[in-house]
Formats: C-alpha cells, sequence, structure tokens
C-alpha cells in the first residue's frame, strides 16, 4: 500500500512541476502554449487610407479601443482553455471606420475551430482574412448592425 501512495505522490509532485513551468511566460515547450491575435488595418479608401477603430474582447477579458491608421497592427496574447469542451475561448472585435455608420463584428479567434499559433488578420470594408498555412482565407462580417451611442460592443 505504502508503494502506491509513493507513486501517488510522485505523479502529483510531476503533474504540480508541469502545470507550474507551462505558467511561467516562456517561448519553450508549454502544454498549453499561448496564441498571438495580429490585426491590421487594411481599410484603404481613394484618395486616402482610413483609421480603423476596433474593440476586442472575450467572455472573461475587455482588451478596450484601440485605433489603426493605414497599415498599423494591433495585437494581444493569450492561453487557451486547457478544457476546450467546457470552456472555450472565443475572442471577437467590433470595426468601425470614419464614413461608414455601422459596427462590423468578427470573431478574430475561436478555440473550437482556429488552430493557429499566431492568427493574423486583415481587416478591409468586406471583412477579414487571414493567412492560413499559406493562403489567404477571408471571412464576411459575423453581424453588422448601425452604431448608436449603446452599441460599442457585442451583447
Amino acid at each position: 500500500m505504502a508503494y502506491q501512495n509513493s507513486i501517488t505522490l510522485n505523479f502529483l509532485l510531476l503533474l504540480l512541476v508541469v502545470v507550474v513551468v507551462d505558467a511561467a511566460d516562456s517561448e519553450g515547450w508549454s502544454i498549453n502554449p499561448k496564441k498571438t491575435v495580429i490585426i491590421r488595418n487594411d481599410i484603404a479608401q481613394h484618395p486616402t487610407p482610413l483609421d480603423l477603430t476596433l474593440h476586442c474582447k472575450s467572455k472573461n477579458d475587455d482588451l478596450g479601443f484601440h485605433t489603426l491608421v493605414f497599415g498599423e497592427t494591433y495585437s494581444f496574447r493569450f492561453r487557451p482553455s486547457l478544457v476546450p469542451r467546457i470552456a472555450e475561448v472565443l475572442y471577437f472585435c467590433s470595426f468601425s471606420w470614419k464614413g461608414s455608420p455601422y459596427l462590423h463584428y468578427l470573431d478574430v479567434y475561436n478555440q473550437a475551430k482556429d488552430h493557429c499559433k499566431i492568427c493574423s488578420w486583415k481587416i478591409s470594408k468586406n471583412g477579414g482574412c487571414n493567412d492560413f498555412k499559406g493562403y489567404e482565407v477571408c471571412e464576411e462580417w459575423n453581424r453588422i448592425r448601425p452604431m448608436d451611442a449603446n452599441s460599442t460592443s457585442m451583447k
């Protein structure tokens, strides 16, 4: 019986070490490595490009408002859920620009379907395009709704 308790204790200690090492913010090996989302303003309107205002959030994280000039990027990092079937991570953003009376919404990371380590998006008036294994995959807006003082983020 003492032998079985020793094995259990050793296993728990090993598990604790793995969790502590995994929690460290390193670029090395990890059970649950961080993901990076990069969003680039690709909205051009002749003769001048447009600034893009974005507001990204998840169920537990509000990343605030950011304004990007044409060609500028905004990025953020996070760890996906270790138990995706129970608590999948979803980050979505609203986008707006001068001349459009609408907020445009797009999921920029969905743990259920995205398997990228770096999820890079180019935002245009039609939606967003990301680079997936060397070729661009474009998605139309998830949702578009009129902008007013109370509609700065998805409910």
